[in-house]
């Protein structure tokens, strides 16, 4: 079968992709932590725009023609080849003529649904998976098949983030490939709080720290900052704590509750700030390595005899020995905060 040149071209670029490539897989049926909202959408009645008129997934993504024509339909039942109904509720989302893309505002790391067609002579289509700066990850067969019943599939990207999805059918230059119950798993965002900058309590010895970090120590005056990488993902977690600009030579405590002190604002606690509060878990000791810097090593998702679930969320903080010279004496200080929410 002859593919559409837009497709035969991405299929090509794939050359430069292989090292995400081979971290996503497929998985069947899911719930993730958003579904599209289609039957909210008001695009039906014959309306073919550029974009669905209401954002998706709880709005927090654009739903568009991959190349700015006119095509993107919200429908409840549609005849080409034959008539391909709803799946489920009263709406579901098709592109004629044209390959769709999913514009996401923070990054997914699974995405799936169910996919079918009304094509009269072309079955199946393929996905390609975009990260933030427009670089192709992966791509992969939708399968679709012409007869206008509905079948799953879904993908997980293995941890890659991903920030758009393009989907190109096989007719018609990449149309009528429909869409119906879509899911999709949103990698939260770690956010970060309860700064010593003069933005909310003030220090305890007016040691103010830099701006996003914890109060001033003996080392360095901006202070020690506590940021994240990897997933918090529940049975798979990737994610760990890192901090930075420590007192060498001195052990530190990451810990975990779930609450807020003090409005995220923290409570005076040694030389610096403490932020969280409510059922604490010390997660792990951990001596910074070369330098003033450390990291968690453990599954954070059950170190120290700790238990989250999925959407759970939790907040963490770096609690460090400064026993020589800390300015306020005390001998000990913290990093700022972190917010993180637990993936299933």
């Amino acid at each position: 079968m002859l593919l559409p040149r837009r497709l035969s071209v991405a299929l090509a670029a794939l050359c430069a992709a292989s090292l995400a490539q081979a971290q996503f897989t497929t998985v069947g049926p899911f719930t993730g932590s958003a579904a599209e909202g289609f039957e909210t959408q008001n695009t039906s009645g014959g309306a073919f725009p550029v974009c669905v008129a209401d954002r998706v997934f709880g709005g927090q993504a654009d739903l568009c023609t991959a190349n700015g024509n006119t095509g993107a339909h919200i429908t409840g039942g549609w005849s080409f080849g034959c008539t391909i109904q709803e799946r489920s509720g009263v709406r579901f989302f098709g592109g004629a003529g044209n390959p769709v893309r999913y514009t996401f505002d923070d990054a997914i790391d699974r995405f799936g649904g169910w996919f079918g067609t009304n094509s009269p002579s072309a079955s199946d289509g393929v996905i390609l998976f975009y990260d933030a700066a427009g670089t192709l990850l992966h791509n992969d067969l939708v399968v679709a098949p012409n007869d206008c019943t509905w079948t799953w599939n879904g993908w997980d990207t293995g941890g890659v983030p991903v920030k758009s999805i393009e989907l190109i059918g096989n007719h018609s230059n990449g149309g009528y490939l429909m869409m119906d119950d879509m899911e999709v798993s949103i990698v939260p965002t770690v956010s970060a709080f309860c700064f010593c900058d003069s933005t909310g309590m003030p220090a305890p010895c007016s040691n103010v720290g830099q701006s996003g970090r914890g109060c001033a120590n003996s080392m360095y005056p901006g202070g020690a900052e506590l940021y994240a990488s990897g997933l918090a993902r529940v049975g798979a977690s990737t994610l760990k704590l890192h901090g930075k600009d420590l007192v060498a030579g001195w052990p530190g405590i990451y810990f975990q509750g779930e609450q807020k002190l003090n409005s995220g604002h923290g409570l005076l606690f040694g030389d610096g700030l403490r932020c969280t509060g409510l059922r604490v878990v010390r997660l792990e000791t951990v001596m910074p390595g070369l330098g003033t810097t450390s990291e968690t090593t453990l599954d954070l998702s059950t170190a120290g005899g700790n238990q989250v679930a999925a959407g759970d969320t939790r907040y963490y903080q770096l609690w460090y020995r400064d026993a020589t010279q800390g300015p306020c004496g005390t001998g000990w200080n913290l990093t700022n905060a972190l917010q993180v929410t637990w993936l299933p």
